[in-house]
């Protein structure tokens, strides 16, 4: 056992000559499947729970689960270990069936032989999308071709470890509006070695971009002191979304996802909020351990062109967030819900209605206090004028250019004039940012927003009225000193900052969020 590759979670030892192999392998699947692929596909785990006291309630008092797995062009290994890991270290009779769903997967080893390999497993059923579904609708269509009433769901890189199914079944059990998520470990995604003893520390949480991201427990007082043992399982605002137990009654009444949800994304975020708000609550179990790739690449959103997280997270805000809505509109760079651009939401309106959920601000104050400002001084949204120019010109993400460019105000309210200042500190125009790539020598540029602030982020000075450059400390202006109303297009350029130099003043609409200042 000891000289198998990845043996009790170790990483595999690799050849410099096989370089290229792994690269191609992370190409495409997101991960070193080279490597995956030399480990066993039941292979062993360290002890992930140490030290915990983890007893658990009579096994015979816990109800069964379907469990749902989705796979996209999943490779071979990872999928079988996942499956192996869940039938090794699952107790049997608490295993309804083991559901996994091919969301229209092309690769040849994930058909017959795929069947022929679990023919073997009674408990293991594949369903097929007869189209491409994406995750967050593919796992819908799983969780109603089940049964049992409970449902975990997992994804198809994981290793599950010893005695991970009961504590999260138990937590359900006990209250059937509680989502129970297991303590996620890391798998490398590089040579697969598990990284272990950092996921205690953790709770799952997100900013105003709705992004899921880990933050410390021990940065918040309140975060650390409410745990009895290390074995008790402890409150989070939010979830990563792959791996979970929920009852089946509770996910219906919350309308499951958004059926409008494209692809990838933003579905963590919605559950999450929503079981908070319509009288739930998630927490994270100790005793229940799950190892989990972290792909450097997504394989359901490498080839989808429109962008679904922008659409997903503002239907999402639209829905749940009460006036907060008006934050994430501002992250995202767009003025108003449009049902356009983003489709209606009046059944997903309906679906809060009827379960009869509470405020978005009962989210805050109950589960995310920790929430951060979303208040940046100098923000604005609206059109961007250069004292220069006058109001007859704006700020524009140009259709000739690759940077910003100042030219004619549209009189229809244009998409490539609407601007937002905040809490990323970005010029947004419809997640399209101006980046400021260096200090002076090069172009501005307009980029996809990051929300990592660096070369995109900015200063609005309110007195001066300039744009500054936070990385560069240089300021926004325009090109050509002759400015003359006849030529009233212009490029918009980085240059030293001189206080009362008319190029470098923008009229911009700056506003407050009045509603924060009662959270």
């Amino acid at each position: 056992y000891s000289t198998l590759p990845g043996h009790m979670g170790t990483g595999v030892q690799l050849d410099p000559a096989s370089e290229v192999f792994v690269k191609e392998s992370i190409q495409r699947y997101g991960f070193n499947e080279y490597a995956s692929a030399l480990i066993p596909v039941r292979r062993r785990l360290p002890e992930l729970r140490a030290n915990l006291s983890c007893n658990h309630a009579a096994r015979e008092t816990l109800p069964q689960t379907s469990i749902v797995i989705v796979f996209h062009n999943e490779a071979w290994s990872a999928l079988l270990r996942t499956v192996h890991s869940v039938l090794d270290h699952s107790p049997a009779d608490l295993i309804d069936e083991v559901v996994l769903v091919d969301d229209c997967s092309y690769l040849p080893h994930l058909k017959a032989q795929l069947e022929e390999y679990l023919r073997p497993f009674p408990k293991v059923r594949i369903i097929r999308a007869s189209m491409r579904l994406g995750l967050i609708q593919a796992r819908i269509f799983g969780a109603k071709n089940t049964s049992a009433p409970l449902l975990t769901f997992l994804d198809a890189h994981c290793e599950c470890t010893a005695g991970w199914l009961e504590p999260l079944l138990e937590q359900v059990a006990r209250n059937s509006t509680t989502i129970a998520v297991p303590l996620i470990d890391r798998i490398d995604d590089r040579d697969l070695h598990v990284i272990v003893n950092v996921s205690s520390h953790l709770f799952g949480a997100f900013e105003w971009d709705l992004n899921f991201g880990w933050w410390y427990r021990e940065m918040y007082p309140r975060r650390a002191a409410v745990q009895q043992l290390p074995s008790t399982p402890f409150e989070t605002p939010a979830m990563a979304g792959g791996l979970f137990t929920i009852d089946r009654t509770f996910f219906e009444r919350l309308g499951w996802y958004d059926e409008q949800f494209g692809v990838y994304g933003m579905e963590n975020a919605e559950l999450s909020i929503k079981s908070w708000m319509c009288g739930g609550r998630i927490v994270a179990v100790p005793c229940s351990h799950v190892a989990h790739i972290r792909k450097s690449t997504h394989p359901y959103i490498s080839q989808e062109q429109r962008n679904v997280t922008l659409v997903n997270s503002v239907r999402l805000a639209e829905v749940w967030m009460d006036e907060y809505k008006r934050i994430v509109f501002d992250v995202n760079g767009i003025p108003v819900y449009s049902e356009e651009l983003f489709g209606s939401v009046r059944n997903r309106q309906a679906v809060r209605e009827r379960a009869r959920c509470k405020s978005f601000q009962y989210y805050l104050q109950r589960a995310y206090p920790e929430m951060p400002s979303p208040t940046v001084t100098g923000q604005f949204r609206g059109a961007v004028h250069n004292a220069a120019l006058g109001n007859g010109t704006c700020l524009t993400v140009s259709r000739w250019s690759k940077g910003p460019t100042m030219e004619p105000c549209a009189s229809n309210n244009s998409q490539s004039q609407f601007w937002t200042h905040n809490f990323y500190q970005e010029l947004n125009s419809y997640r399209r940012c101006i980046d400021a790539i260096s200090s002076l020598s090069e172009p501005l540029l307009i980029t996809l927003c990051h929300r990592m602030r660096g070369n995109q982020a900015w200063s609005y000075n309110v007195s001066s009225l300039q744009l500054r450059s936070v990385a560069h400390q240089t300021c926004l202006s325009i090109h050509g000193a002759a400015v003359s109303a006849s030529n009233r297009t212009r490029t918009v350029i980085l240059e030293p900052c001189q206080e009362h130099k008319l190029t470098q003043q923008w009229y911009v609409s700056l506003f407050q969020y009045e509603f924060w200042k009662k959270t």
